[in-house]
């Protein structure tokens, strides 16, 4: 982030979250690592992924480049997925992403754009180096994307933002959005 901004308190961050969080949710909320992995672990099944939206374009809508340093002109592919239990066809996670498609190698490009595979698999299948820092989390209602978890949309979805940085440069913005219910012991 530019000279603006200042890292996120992640512990005051989880603090403001209002009720406490079971000790999965503050996993899944500030973990650097993939978050697959975590719910792979959790769910007992393989995820999928399932690509709703992708698009490529110029970073316009309020706080679309937000965090990726973009220069003028550059493109972004936006996307939409679920990860989804492969066995139970259960949806765990919703993600939206801003992608700076110009400082991606075409290998990571292809493979996003065939959205055959988590983000964080490919970045381990491609060997690079990321540092992922949490710019925000919380919980909101669960609104218009209630549909893909069956929920009402007044119930609880616990979110985080966070970007990753590779080569000294944002490469992309991502919001992780999970059902609280599901993970709410431990």
């Amino acid at each position: 982030m530019d000279a603006r901004h200042s890292m996120l308190d992640v512990f005051k961050s989880l603090a403001d979250t209002g009720a406490p969080l079971s000790t999965l949710q503050r996993v899944l909320l500030i973990t650097d690592g993939t978050v697959t992995d975590v719910l792979e672990a959790y769910a007992g099944e393989r995820m999928t992924v399932v690509l709703l939206a992708q698009d490529f374009g110029p970073p316009v809508g309020p706080g679309l480049g937000f965090g990726l340093e973009l220069d003028d002109g550059e493109r972004v592919l936006r996307r939409s997925i679920l990860l989804q239990g492969r066995e139970t066809g259960t949806n765990f996670m919703y993600a939206d992403s801003v992608i700076s498609a110009n400082r991606l190698d075409d290998d990571m490009l292809d493979g996003l754009l065939r959205g055959e595979k988590p983000l964080g698999r490919l970045l381990a299948e491609q060997k690079c180096e990321t540092f992922r820092e949490i710019v925000g989390l919380g919980k909101e209602p669960a609104g218009v994307n209630a549909r893909h978890f069956r929920m009402s949309e007044s119930d609880v979805l616990i979110f985080r933002t966070y970007r990753i940085v590779m080569r000294q440069q944002p490469i992309m913005r991502i919001t992780e959005k999970f059902p609280s219910h599901f993970f709410a012991v431990g």
